[in-house]
């Protein structure tokens, strides 16, 4: 009787679409993106003591955000991809691009519009000096941010356009990756992830490639593909090993943590981009164990649970909120940088604000378009 509930249960977890636990991945994700955006100041008194010197070395264990957003969404969208394959009414690319359209581009686009045209005509309405903008805004607005962030020195000076860059990596990977799974269907799909693997470990390495580049960034995104396929085809035997790891949970945290500062530490490329791979594959087990943790469970932290959803606007805003704090607190109110004005005040009013927006942003706007996906879906 045992046997058959867990075969039911079993079959349950296969066909349901939605994860436990990973909204609370994506909430740590942006956390570390926060903290590794946290902390900016002017003052060069402050940038000269040791103790902010020591805290900017300490800010860059958080750099792990963004590779987290990429894991996951490989993850997720090999997953359902596959599941939508062995669907009774098959996979529909035309379907699969509208919902992804319907998520991404609504806030994309809003950002794009605040940071080339609103900040602008805002600063001519606070009769500030006006700028030269480096970003090309057909880059932008065609999802590939991230090779013109690669071919400018600086980030680009309107507010909100610098986050674009990882957005519009997961564009790409979107509009190519559901092809490739119609290419090689179904089970045969583990020759395609294989090769992008290979790819980006190959193209990263011999070409010396940024972590901005999208060959480089293919590797995240594989790599969680890679264990959404093991979760798709070999979900009772993962599962039949919940247990151990339940047990590895805690040593792949440190061992994150572990490549976390032998990354730092490392000058060698070669090394460093194998230092990625075992990063990514550390994440993607982590992901894989909460899929079906029966112990460690993060949505046991209801924050980190509940905030999941709003995490799409939290990584966009954030960066606006920091910038216009900077300017409310320091130049307007001319209030003192100290040590705890910079890496306590701000960040803490900065999170705050953001989160605010982000809720009314998922509720009153992008939820919006989000309740349109119903419309092409086949499930």
């Amino acid at each position: 009787m045992i046997k058959k509930n867990n075969l039911i249960q079993m079959s349950k977890t296969k066909s349901s679409s939605r994860f436990e636990n990973l909204d609370s991945i994506r909430t740590i994700a942006f956390f570390s993106t926060f903290l590794a955006h946290a902390f900016y100041t002017t003052s060069l008194d402050v940038k000269d003591s040791a103790t902010y010197e020591n805290l900017m070395e300490f800010q860059q264990i958080f750099n792990f955000g963004v590779p987290l957003f990429f894991v996951l969404s490989g993850f997720l969208i090999t997953f359902l991809i596959l599941k939508e394959q062995h669907g009774s009414k098959g996979f529909s690319l035309g379907n699969f691009y509208m919902r992804r359209i319907l998520r991404i581009w609504p806030l994309y686009f809003l950002i794009l519009l605040i940071g080339f045209y609103g900040f602008p005509l805002l600063k001519d309405i606070l009769s500030q000096p006006g700028y030269i903008e480096s970003a090309s805004q057909p880059m932008y607005f065609s999802f590939l941010s991230n090779f013109d962030q690669l071919n400018n020195i600086d980030l680009p000076t309107g507010v909100g356009l610098g986050p674009t860059w990882s957005v519009s990596i997961e564009e790409q990977f979107y509009l190519v990756w559901p092809i490739f799974l119609l290419i090689f269907r179904k089970k045969k799909f583990i020759f395609s992830i294989g090769l992008t693997i290979a790819i980006s470990m190959v193209f990263s390495i011999y070409f010396e490639l940024p972590s901005k580049h999208t060959i480089f960034c293919m590797l995240y995104l594989a790599i969680g593909s890679l264990f959404g396929y093991f979760q798709y085809y070999y979900k009772e035997q993962i599962q039949a090993k919940t247990k151990l790891l339940d047990k590895l949970f805690p040593f792949l945290i440190l061992s994150m943590l572990g490549l976390i500062l032998l990354r730092l530490n490392n000058d060698n490329y070669l090394i460093a981009n194998f230092i990625v791979l075992f990063f990514s594959i550390a994440m993607a087990m982590i992901i894989l164990q909460q899929a079906q943790a029966s112990k460690f469970q993060l949505k046991k932290i209801p924050f980190l649970e509940r905030t999941g959803k709003y995490t799409y606007g939290l990584y966009l805003y954030h960066v606006i909120c920091n910038f216009f704090l900077h300017i409310a607190l320091d130049d307007l109110l001319k209030m003192d940088e100290t040590l705890m004005h910079i890496i306590l005040i701000r960040p803490l009013l900065s999170l705050i604000i953001s989160g605010i927006i982000s809720y009314y942003s998922y509720h009153y706007f992008e939820f919006q378009f989000l309740k349109l996906k119903k419309s092409f879906s086949r499930h």
